[in-house]
């Protein structure tokens, strides 16, 4: 795949500011490269961290990935595959309340996705032009899991999740939603 080489280098994405490379990559099925940096936020700053996306153009260069981003692009999918999706979000809200925050700086180093394979197995035929992978919404789901199990008490991704699943099965106006992961209002 192409990549801009400025940003992915002998397969780790980089960052200019600190430069850097990211603490863990990652790569989507559809050639999306995930990075984890280090972040500075919530109740242990020394494990946070930040994800950051690649996507496989020559030009392209790595952003911090917005929720209203995998918002949307789980909505364009529910819109096509709608039991598949309102699955996929149940086994998220599931792994939210299993899985555990990363417990040391050499832990996070060393993380391997324990979602991806399942979730490649069963919702691989999930592909909709113009939204990302299966995969990369897996590995991306599962970091913004771990990272808002960092915080006690933080509750706005799982609520996110939830309303996600609301809004496919028309339960929930999606205006509400992105107000939620745009300007952080539950409402």
């Amino acid at each position: 795949m192409p990549y801009n080489n400025d940003y992915f280098i002998d397969g780790a994405l980089w960052q200019r500011s600190p430069k850097q490379p990211a603490i863990r990559t990652f790569v989507a099925s559809d050639g999306t490269v995930i990075g984890i940096f280090q972040g500075e936020r919530g109740a242990r700053p020394d494990l946070d961290f930040r994800v950051k996306i690649l996507q496989p153009k020559l030009d392209a260069r790595p952003f911090l990935l917005p929720h209203d981003e995998w918002v949307v692009d789980l909505l364009l999918k529910g819109q096509h595959h709608k039991e598949e999706i309102i699955q996929l979000l149940d086994y998220y809200l599931d792994f939210y309340d299993t899985c555990t925050p990363f417990a040391s700086l050499e832990e996070r180093a060393q993380y391997t996705p324990k979602t991806l394979q399942e979730v490649e197995r069963r919702f691989g035929n999930i592909r909709v032009p113009g939204t990302m992978s299966i995969g990369g919404i897996a590995i991306i789901l599962e970091l913004f899991c771990i990272c808002e199990k960092q915080t006690p008490d933080a509750h706005q991704f799982k609520l996110a999740l939830q309303w996600t699943k609301e809004c496919v099965l028309g339960e929930r106006d999606f205006k509400n939603l992105l107000n939620l992961v745009i300007r952080h209002r539950e409402y």
